[in-house]
């Protein structure tokens, strides 16, 4: 919390008593999650797992964000999204099969503090040239470059199931959850495709990790803890509706 009251003081530094708070817009996006680690991913909690530290996966992230403006050159960016992804695993000794299914979703909920920079403007006219030549036309930026700074956390729930053919020891559906937090990254660009529609084409790099117990399979009740990675980069777009 000590991280988001920080960026929220930096953010007011710039603006000046007149500044307006607006919601200024709102859509929906979507983006290619790629998480790159070193470290044991969620198949550790497999009897067979793909790799001893993890591998590179890529989810689909699906996601809603609202944002306010603060002036005209800040603004908080909030997003909610929502990715799954499945990890399985088989053992065969002699007759005896035992398959498992990991089944994770991951909901990260970030705030930013985001910078835009004007690329280029457009001029709307008025339909009346008597009333443009005493008011003067509206100018309009189009396109920005955007920069953003934020914090994430991530709501972690994972589904375990083991199905053992040839034997005992089948288990049914059991859930874990849990939540931690993480920083974020963002650089792109947005251009206003329409009066009321906006196109934003973004990368971002997020950090964040999360503790999972891995029980032992001869002593009952005893665990290791893993630390799995969350951290990646994230490249999507979204579309969005201009309220101003």
């Amino acid at each position: 919390m000590k991280i988001l009251k920080l960026i929220i003081l930096i953010s007011l530094l710039p603006l000046s008593s007149k500044a307006q708070v607006v919601f200024s817009e709102f859509g929906a996006g979507i983006s290619a999650w790629s998480r790159i680690y070193s470290t044991p991913d969620e198949t550790s909690l497999l009897v067979n797992p793909s790799s001893e530290n993890g591998k590179t996966t890529t989810v689909i992230l699906p996601t809603l964000y609202g944002k306010i403006d603060l002036g005209k050159s800040f603004g908080f960016r909030g997003r909610l999204g929502y990715a799954q992804n499945s990890f399985t695993s088989s053992l065969v000794l002699g007759d005896l099969v035992r398959n498992e299914k990991v089944v994770q979703s991951i909901i990260p909920v970030g705030l930013s503090l985001e910078f835009k920079q004007p690329l280029s403007k457009k001029i709307v006219k008025s339909e009346d040239e008597d009333e443009e030549a005493a008011s003067g036309a509206s100018i309009i930026s189009k396109s920005h470059i955007i920069a953003g700074v934020g914090v994430s956390r991530y709501f972690i729930q994972h589904t375990f199931s083991r199905d053992v053919i040839g034997g005992e020891g089948s288990l049914p559906e059991s859930k874990f959850s849990g939540n931690d937090f993480g920083l974020n990254v963002m650089l792109g660009f947005t251009n206003r495709i329409t009066e009321s529609l906006i196109l934003t084409i973004f990368s971002q790099y997020n950090t964040g990790s999360y503790d999972h117990r891995i029980y032992s399979e001869e002593v009952t009740g005893a665990f290791d803890v893993k630390n799995i990675s969350l951290q990646g980069v994230e490249v999507g777009f979204t579309i969005g509706l201009k309220l101003n």
